[in-house]
This record gives C-alpha cells, structure tokens and sequence, in this order.
C-alpha cells in the first residue's frame, strides 16, 4: 500500500460529526463523482481504489442520500492488477446534493463557499480531506523529493482550494497539466507534515517526521564527515608541503636563518607530519614554547618564505 493510501484511509477512519461528514461528502464529490444519464435516469458515480474508503463513503451516502445505491467492483488487468471500487447513486440526486452544499437553495450547483465556515475550521478541515481523499497525492517520506499535491479539473476550483488553504497558511503553487487538469502542490517537508496533520492522519505525520527526522540527522553526519575528511585532507597536502620546503632549507644549509621558534617548529613538523596547527600549538606550548595557533601559521609563512630566497 502506498503511503497515500495510507494516509487516505487513516482519515477516514476517523469519527465525524454530521455536518463533518457532509463537509468531506462535498469534497470528494466535487472532485471525485462523475455525473451520468442512462435509461433515463441520471446517476452519481464514485470511484476509489480503497475497500476501506469505499465502505465509509457508502455509510456517508446512505446518511443523506434517499434514493438507489449500486457498488460494484472492478477488477484491473492490467500492471498491478488492482481493484476499483465503484459507488453509484441513482436518482433523487438533487436533494442529496442540495443537503452536502453542493446545490444551493434553487438546486443549482454552486461553488464551495469557504466563508460560512471559518468559525467552525473543523468543517473546512472535513472539506479539505474529502478533496485529498478524492484527488490527492503525497511521497512516501522514505523518498528524497518531499511533495504533495492535489488535482483539479479546472481553474477556479484549483483556485478555491488555494483560497481555503491560504486561512492555514498554506502556499499552495498552481502548475497546469497538457490534459487539461490543475495541480496544487506544496514542496516543502515542514509544510507536507502540516498539511497531513490538517487532515487528522496523525499516524501519518508521525512516520513521516521520523523519516524526515532520521533523515536530516544522516544527511548532517554524512557533512560533518565529509568536512573532517576534507580538512585532513587539506592539513596533510599543507604538511606535506611544509616538510618539503623544511627539507629543501636544511639541504641548502640554511637552517640557521629560521628564529629560534621556527626551528623548533620545524623540527615538530618533521617529527609530527600529520598533525594540524592545534596540536602544534599544544606541543609548544607544552615544551615550555609559548604560542598562539596564528603564531604557528605566521612561522610557517616565514619557512615558506625563506625556502623560496634559497
């Protein structure tokens, strides 16, 4: 099962009240049902790959819905060979419609009006969910590209659904597809887990941020190893220089016009060949030599220099 489907199915699997469960009915339905005529009848069809959701949506329309309900299921031959449950309302279409919200008082469909609902953000939330149960899309956390989206048939209800998100602080983008569809997606991992936390798929959020979490810890070893790797490499490469250009003034019998202190340094170097500028500083220091750690670089600019003069 994929990780969207879980999380699809975790929401459904909570308890909602009445207008919730009509708030998540409008939803799905807007995004989701296909209206049909056949022999005369017009019918409502629902579609989900999921025996769970299939069984919650039926209990919600049998709820608000008076009328013939047919389910039947699909089997695919194809690829994965997978399941489509289907749920058709038949007739008495317009008072089931009209009781969700999606008609109005005139029974004509009207567009989801977020404004009654900003009081009562558990409504809007139910919404929201219907709309992701529906349409929605989100990456397994176990994946490296954090990404969750939703579809569209057309504009203005992409739009609506960015408005709606907006009054949680969501920055859904709106990107149109060639087949004439519209996707509202968000990129961001603090925002994913957000949003299916919105949703009440608290199991979710937790497996999510746990991978996200384990994640970021591995990433930030991996740097700080890279980065000590790094900068041995670097300190050997300047060791090995330094011993070369020490070598090069004790074979032109030059050692004298090093300090004092510079001697002992390059003395240390020689017999310390890996060692970084610390723990130079730290045997100095040690040896009764004061010293600072710019101490130690400033002598070895000055061996550099000499052993270029000879």
């Amino acid at each position: 099962m994929s990780f969207a489907l879980e999380v699809k199915e975790e929401i459904i699997s909570h308890t909602f009240s009445t207008q919730q469960r009509k708030a998540l009915l409008n939803g799905f339905i807007r995004n989701n049902a296909e209206m049909i005529f056949s022999n005369g009848k017009e019918k409502l069809k629902l579609v989900t790959i999921s025996n769970r959701i299939a069984r919650s949506l039926l209990s919600f329309c049998k709820e608000f819905f008076d009328g013939q309900i047919e389910i039947s299921v699909i089997q695919s031959q194809i690829l994965k060979k997978q399941k489509t449950f289907q749920i058709t309302l038949i007739d008495n279409l317009n008072n089931f419609l009209k009781e969700i919200g999606i008609y109005d008082e005139n029974f004509q469909k009207q567009d989801f009006s977020f404004k009654n609902f900003k009081k009562e953000s558990s409504l809007l939330r139910a919404y929201i969910a219907g709309v992701f149960i529906a349409t929605g899309s989100v990456n397994s956390p176990e994946t490296t590209n954090y990404h969750l989206e939703v579809q569209f048939k057309d504009k203005a209800a992409a739009i609506n659904f960015v408005t709606i998100t907006d009054l949680f602080n969501f920055e859904f983008k709106i990107l149109e597809r060639k087949n004439n569809r519209y996707i509202c997606y968000i990129k961001k991992s603090l925002m994913v887990s957000d949003f299916i936390k919105l949703i009440d798929a608290s199991k979710a959020v937790m497996a999510f941020e746990n991978q996200r979490i384990s994640r970021d810890v591995y990433n930030n070893i991996n740097r700080m190893n890279n980065i000590d790797i790094s900068n041995q490499t670097k300190a050997l490469a300047a060791g090995q220089k330094q011993i070369e250009q020490i070598n090069h003034i004790k074979n032109r019998k030059m050692f004298h016009l090093l300090s004092k202190k510079a001697q002992i340094l390059a003395k240390l170097r020689l017999e310390n060949p890996e060692a970084p500028f610390s723990e130079l500083e730290y045997i100095m220091n040690s040896q009764g030599t004061p010293i600072t750690k710019s101490g130690v670089s400033n002598l070895f600019k000055s061996i550099k220099k000499i052993s270029e003069e000879v």
